[in-house]
């Protein structure tokens, strides 16, 4: 906080004027590591500091564990050194002393802030010191020097006995013991003015900072008590509530409110909000509806029967499909534009159909494919039957164009931020409004399920199929690969590469985070594998790669790619060995008693594996217990994407240049697979590098391979330099 914010704040702030009967002045410094007012702790850590303790030594001994890692190790909750933190700690103070009114506050605070004398005497001299000042005092009247008076009356007895040259420096000594002792007298009492627990009915921005006490206020939070009550409302993700309050923060808010939980009361930390990975469990299978009647079940200790599961129960709104129930009147059986025939779906009417063709992908084993397409195809049915009114198969181009319409513009409860079940009431088919490239999807897909039912003989005609696309949203090409990193790129990314800051750490674990990011890196562009290709291969398929007949030195690796098809991908062996370095960064950071873990690495070794438990982890060592994504713990799609855009972010701010800088944060690691594309068509000319692009692609269609030799603009532009008929200089 800049002295500028402190100024402001002590303005708006009122200052209680002190009790002179000792009472805790209710005034407080708010700091941008949020709640961490003048407490106890904080006087009793700077007290350790002034009276000769080191301050990690001080740290260790006045702070709570919540500041200490798994090793042990102090964790400075303001992101500081603990020098740092005391220098920040003892000008707060200061400042807190100044703002108040009491004139004894200030004289403390006065004797507060003048600086020792240098501490420049060896120990054995500030021994000899004490021991000869201690014999010296306790041998003349107590009453015949005053305290100040005494480092003087002292030199001279050391000159009167002939120890002229020791006698400055055994004073010096004891004129710095002298002015510790009233700096540590001067604290005491500051701490009695300055020093309190904070209260359940004090309003949160005495302790917490603005930034955060703001967004609180708007959950209606004004008192410590109501935000303890919040956090175990919440849950362990209360924090996600609070725009820019990250986890790491919000555990330190945590820790400090169990200090102080004796004045504050306990953080209920009970129910499924707490548990340390609430799954979104459903009821729900796919495409399977639920029964029309719940069976009754008799409540304890009363005659009344009720549902065995209320929320599994049909209703007519907004719910997902296996829970919509949908009138007679508006069930597609007399459909305006249902056909007299049977139809080949045999549906009976238009949640039939729905799910028939919706079946037809789940039969397939498209289980992503289904879930995208349920997604806009239940949006658009729920449209159909609580906005238009009007049955699927009723549908005409007026109630299309109303739907794209519809979709530009969504009504506020349609959509939902929570992330809950399906069959949670507050469930919504909508998480945002949608950007033009998605309704454009939603169209599509929509236009894609009345084709099919309009080739099955369900209806008559496709009334999507007149519909046109939203231009801000239309793709000017099949595919954009001109996103691809030129040798300007990755010269830049080479020299950042070799100064991540984390590769010179000396903490095992940030190291390892550096090293795993160079290795993705590499990954992608030697080999242009897809994100998620990165995130589901192993190594547990990796060969010895045949060359003209016989065993080379060379690797291959087999990848299921996109469609669910197998490819064989080069590995490069220096690839290969930093998968082995970055495997070895992981084994050392299990620990022994983790086999379970250790087993299922073993079985199939991830390219990519996660080295730290996630953030609703108590700890950041993965073990056995520690809930991932993956047994072998494999790092998934999110983390690797995650660890990219971290790295560019952090490039990006090396550059000056606003354009370069911006073109920079949109790298990711489709950029290196057509950087890999590029490399593999410039190195092979004609029709065979075409081929070979093709197969290390894992492309359904040479044709979309093709589109990376028309979008490469390296050839075009060279050949357009030699042409200037007129001579231009």
């Amino acid at each position: 906080m800049t002295d500028l914010e402190m100024d402001a704040h002590s303005r708006d702030t009122p200052v209680p004027a002190p009790s002179r009967r000792g009472r805790p002045v209710g005034w407080r410094m708010p700091t941008l590591a949020a709640a961490d007012g003048l407490t106890l702790e904080d006087f009793s850590f700077v007290r350790g500091v002034i009276s000769g303790m080191s301050p990690i030594e001080s740290f260790k001994k006045f702070y709570a564990n919540r500041h200490f890692d798994a090793k042990g190790d102090p964790i400075i909750p303001h992101g500081l050194v603990v020098n740092k933190l005391a220098q920040d700690l003892e000008r707060q103070i200061l400042l807190a002393a100044q703002a108040s009114l009491d004139q004894d506050v200030k004289s403390a605070a006065q004797t507060f802030s003048q600086e020792l004398p240098a501490d420049v005497v060896s120990e054995p001299v500030k021994v000899l010191a004490h021991m000869d000042f201690t014999t010296w005092y306790d041998s003349i009247d107590p009453d015949m020097y005053r305290e100040n008076e005494l480092p003087a009356a002292y030199q001279e007895y050391l000159e009167s006995v002939g120890a002229t040259d020791a006698a400055i420096e055994q004073v010096n000594v004891i004129s710095r013991g002298q002015a510790i002792e009233h700096k540590i007298k001067a604290l005491n009492f500051l701490q009695t003015q300055l020093a309190q627990s904070p209260k359940s009915d004090q309003a949160i921005e005495i302790w917490i900072a603005r930034s955060i006490t703001r967004h609180l206020k708007a959950m209606s939070v004004s008192t410590m008590g109501e935000l303890v009550a919040f956090i175990g409302n919440e849950g362990r993700h209360w924090h996600r509530r609070i725009k820019g309050l990250g986890p790491g923060r919000a555990e330190r808010i945590e820790g400090w409110l169990d200090d102080h939980a004796q004045s504050l009361g306990l953080i209920a930390r009970h129910g499924p909000q707490w548990e340390s990975a609430p799954e979104l469990a459903t009821a729900l299978l796919p495409l399977q509806r639920v029964p029309e009647y719940q069976p009754l079940i008799a409540l304890p200790g009363s005659a009344v029967s009720a549902p065995a599961n209320p929320a599994l129960q049909r209703r007519f709104g907004i719910a997902p499909l296996e829970l919509l129930s949908v009138p007679n009147e508006l069930d597609g059986r007399t459909g305006m534009f249902r056909t007299t025939t049977p139809n080949h779906l045999g549906a009976r009417n238009d949640y039939e159909a729905l799910q028939s063709w919706l079946g037809t992908f789940l039969a397939a084993g498209k289980v992503r494919t289904l879930e995208a397409y349920r997604r806009e195809v239940e949006r658009f049915y729920l449209w159909c039957l609580l906005e238009a009114r009007t049955p699927l198969s009723s549908v005409a181009l007026s109630h299309a164009q109303a739907y794209q319409a519809f979709l530009a513009h969504i009504p506020a409860h349609w959509i939902s931020d929570k992330r809950v079940a399906r069959e949670h009431a507050d469930w919504r088919p909508f998480r945002g409004q949608l950007l033009p490239k998605s309704q454009n999807y939603a169209l599509g897909v929509v236009e894609q399920m009345f084709t099919a039912l309009h080739r099955n003989a369900y209806v008559t005609g496709n009334p999507f199929a007149s519909i046109r696309p939203n231009n801000a949203g239309v793709k000017l090409r099949a595919m954009d690969t001109t996103r691809t990193l030129h040798a300007g790129d990755l010269a830049l990314v080479r020299e950042y590469m070799d100064k991540l800051p984390g590769l010179a750490s000396k903490d095992p674990r940030t190291a390892a985070l550096a090293r795993r990011t160079r290795l993705i890196l590499h990954l992608a562009v030697t080999t242009g594998l897809r994100l998620s290709e990165i995130a589901s291969t192993d190594l547990s398929t990796l060969r010895r790669a045949i060359i003209d007949g016989a065993e080379s030195y060379d690797w291959m690796l087999t990848v299921i790619g996109k469609g669910s098809k197998p490819r064989d991908v080069p590995i490069q062996a220096v690839v290969l060995q930093a998968i082995y370095d970055h495997h070895a960064d992981w084994k050392n950071l299990l620990p022994p008693m983790a086999t379970v873990r250790a087993g299922a690495f073993e079985k199939a070794p991830p390219l990519v594996a996660v080295l730290q438990a996630p953030v609703r982890s108590n700890t950041q060592t993965i073990t056995d217990m520690t809930v991932l994504a993956n047994d072998n713990a494999a790092l998934g799609s999110a983390g690797v994407a995650r660890a990219l855009k971290t790295f560019f972010r952090q490039m990006a701010k090396t550059v000056e240049e606003p354009r370069q800088r911006a073109r920079i944060l949109r790298f990711s690691t489709h950029w290196l697979r057509h950087t890999f594309a590029h490399e593999v068509l410039r190195a092979n000319d004609g029709d065979e590098g075409l081929k070979l692009a093709q197969q290390l692609l894992g492309h359904a269609s040479i044709a979309t391979t093709a589109e990376y030799m028309k979008q490469d603009e390296t050839a075009k532009v060279k050949a357009a330099r030699k042409v200037n008929p007129l001579g231009l200089a």
